[in-house]
């Protein structure tokens, strides 16, 4: 839950040697959260995609649990944004109901440092998924070959990305609004604030520090 995002703006952090292919705007994500303590969220916001995971980052006006007509519902949300790591994805599926927007759902094994399983759904509301599916599958099974810090392959994959021929070989839905990261990528490593792949496996996502008092 909430990793660190960039000062002042509403893109991941990268993990040192993580490489971003894409994003998506007008998500829906529904999660219910397991553990001692048990959260459920209903927010709006941005999805993207990288080597390493998906990220949804919530929209600063999103007001999920706001209840009717803003007059009240659950609790204040305390997610600004929640990683998925490919690796840690389990019971995946593309769900394209008859009514309502086609939609992600599965569950995501606890990191290291929680206590429970997450559920999610992301629904797309906002045009078609021809070019993020099969990007999305894709990265799942790369992450999933070999070790979870290291998998098969993933140095020259990682390359593939950097060049930019990976996003270029991809399939481009026009009527898939995501926005490919071909010629640069939107945010890098910071310097002594960014930890690698294998440490963000071993210790989980970093956490913001909590407030005086709480």
């Amino acid at each position: 839950l909430n990793p660190p995002l960039l000062p002042a703006q509403p893109l991941p952090l990268p993990v040192n040697g993580e490489l971003f292919i894409l994003s998506r705007q007008g998500i829906r994500f529904e999660c219910h959260r397991q553990g001692q303590i048990a959260r459920k969220y209903d927010e709006k916001g941005t999805l993207y995609l990288s080597t390493l995971r998906m990220v949804f980052v919530k929209d600063p006006n999103s007001n999920g649990n706001a209840g009717w007509f803003g007059l009240g519902g659950g609790p204040p949300s305390d997610l600004v944004a929640f990683d998925l790591p490919f690796s840690l994805i389990r019971n995946e599926r593309f769900n394209q109901p008859i009514f309502g927007c086609n939609n992600l759902e599965g569950d995501c094994l606890p990191l290291p440092g929680t206590d429970g399983p997450s559920h999610y759904k992301l629904s797309f509301q906002e045009g078609g998924v021809g070019t993020l599916l099969p990007l999305y599958w894709d990265l799942l099974n790369r992450n999933r070959r070999g070790s979870t810090a290291a998998p098969d392959g993933f140095d020259s994959f990682s390359r593939e990305v950097a060049s930019g021929e990976f996003v270029r070989r991809a399939y481009v839905d026009p009527n898939d609004p995501s926005t490919l990261f071909v010629a640069s990528q939107p945010a890098t490593p910071q310097s002594g604030h960014s930890q690698s792949r294998e440490d963000y496996y071993r210790f989980g996502p970093p956490r913001p520090a909590s407030s005086a008092g709480s």
